[in-house]
Parts: structure tokens; sequence; C-alpha cells
């Protein structure tokens, strides 16, 4: 296994870990529409007992939406869905927040089986080893047994071997699968957004940040040339409402931003120079008594589908 990024291991410590799961962003229903079809598109008719890892899962913010109940959102007909995380305080948090059913509520009274699986293991972008207790493999002989999808959120950009990754899950795959990346990203538009952006990326301690885009370097690989078909790309904007204290909180669990990285006397200068901006910004007011504006995001989809 692949060893973890250093600012991503002491930068999401123990901790940190429902910090970071209270403040962070969800996913808008736009792009979990884009997945749901895209997974959709390579499985057939009818098939009720989808098959998908999510490495780099985190806290679980995401792979609470895939299986979510909310109308705002596609119902994924998940089977197993096995949430691979490096990290033992993620993991606990993971397990901590999720929705999951009880035994009873989960048990198929005809089979005396699990309706669903749903667990988090140990395991890194190129060691989904541990996923194979729950019936999915990376057997060349069975695609039954394969994943309908490998999907990872926010989190592809701190992969230290793209070459190992990509061919850990193809591995995993299923023919004309998809490998699916999402990003949320905070907009430069409006140009207070930019400055908040400005003020605090230079404290990012030459981290491999989604926006540099040094994760494109994955292209390069034999492993992406040889395994996937051409990348297709899918973006969509949208807005939530947020106060001072939340935007604040937001930007402070960002790996490089938390305690273990900046020092108290740098954060005090770096929380005053945002809130500053914030305050004199001209916001789009959600409910102006409340202190609620608009805030901006991007949300990237990269889709790479497993070559048949």
């Amino acid at each position: 296994m692949s060893q973890v990024h250093n600012i991503a291991v002491t930068g999401f410590g123990e901790g940190t870990n429902d910090f970071y799961n209270r403040v962070r962003p969800s996913f808008p229903p736009e792009a979990l529409n884009k997945i749901y079809e895209t997974i959709s598109s390579s499985i057939l008719t009818g098939k009720h007992d989808w098959k998908i890892i999510e490495p780099g899962s985190g806290t679980g913010i995401f792979s609470r939406l895939l299986i979510s109940n909310s109308p705002n959102y596609p119902r994924f007909p998940i089977g197993t869905l096995i949430s691979v995380e490096p990290s033992k305080g993620m993991r606990d948090s993971w397990i901590k927040n999720l929705p999951l059913p009880s035994q009873e509520e989960n048990l198929d009274k005809d089979t005396g089986k699990p309706k669903k699986v749903i667990e988090v293991v140990e395991g890194s972008f190129d060691d989904f080893s541990k996923v194979k207790q729950f019936g999915i493999n990376n057997d060349n002989g069975n695609d039954d047994n394969k994943a309908d999808a490998v999907i990872i959120a926010q989190a592809w950009h701190w992969c230290p071997d793209y070459e190992k990754a990509l061919e850990e899950i193809a591995s995993y795959l299923k023919p004309n699968s998809p490998l699916i990346l999402i990003w949320n990203l905070e907009s430069y538009i409006p140009e207070w957004q930019a400055k908040i952006r400005e003020s605090y990326q230079p404290y990012d301690l030459g981290t491999p940040q989604y926006y540099k885009g040094w994760w494109k370097k994955m292209y390069e690989t034999k492993a992406y040339k040889d395994l996937f078909e051409e990348k297709e790309d899918y973006k969509t904007r949208w807005s939530i409402g947020l106060t001072e204290d939340v935007l604040i909180d937001r930007q402070f669990s960002k790996s490089y931003l938390t305690s273990a990285h900046l020092s108290s006397s740098d954060r005090e200068i770096l929380e005053t120079k945002m809130r500053n901006i914030i305050k004199s910004a001209e916001h789009e007011w959600v409910d102006k008594d409340n202190g609620i504006f608009k805030f901006q995001y991007e949300t990237d989809v990269v889709i790479l589908r497993r070559k048949s």
C-alpha cells in the first residue's frame, strides 16, 4: 500500500475528523444524476444490486448520498458499497455518521442474507485487498464479482502513484464500467470569493491540491492509456447559503490550515483577512437578518471507462 501524503495524514489526523464532517459541503444533485446515469448506462436493465467501491471515502460525506432516500437525489440501487479509507479517524467518523439500517431492517427474510452490504475498510488507492471479503474481487475469470463503478470524491489529487492506482482500480472494474472522479471547488466568481481563495492558497505547503491540476499526470501513465477509454468531463455550478462563521470554519478544515500546520498567530492573521473580505463584500442574500449569503461552487466530474 502506497504511503499517504504526510500533510493529509497530519492535517486530517485524530481529533479533526468530526469537525471536517460537520463543516465540509456535500455534493449537488446535478452531479449525482450524472453519476447515476453514467453507471446505469453500463449495467443491464433491471439490475438492482450495484457493486460500488469508494476509495478515499473520508468521513462518508459522499457515501451518504449513495444510500440517500432524499427526493433531491437519485436512488442508487446499491447491493454492495465498500468504502476504502487509510485513516482510522476518518473510518470511525464514517461509521458514526452513516445512516445505516438496523440488522433487522437490512435482513432479507426470504434468503436470510443482508439486503445491502455497506462497509468501510482500511486501504488505499492502490490497495483494495480488504474489499474481497465482501464479494467484490479482481479475479479475471469472473466479471460478475467485479465492481459496477469505482467512485472517488474529493480525494484523487492525493494519490501518490497514479500508475499503481489505475492498475488496481481497473482490475476490480467490470469491462466498460466507470472510474468516476468528483471534486467540489470554491468558485472564483464573484470577485470576493476569488480574494478568499487568494488569501489562503499561499499556505498550502506545496500540497497537490485539485485546482493545481497535478492529478492530470495520470493521463500520461501506461495504465490509463492501456486500460481506460478517453475521459469524459462534466461540470455543474451551484450555490449554497452560508454564514460568515460557517465559511470560516470550512476554510480551516483544509488539511494545511488545521492546527497541525498553521500556527495560532498565522491563523489569526488569515482569519482576520478573510473576515474583512467577507464583511466588505456585496452579497446576494439568502436571509440577511440571519447573515446567510450565497456562496458559489463548481463541481467537476471526470469519467474514465474500463476498456472492454
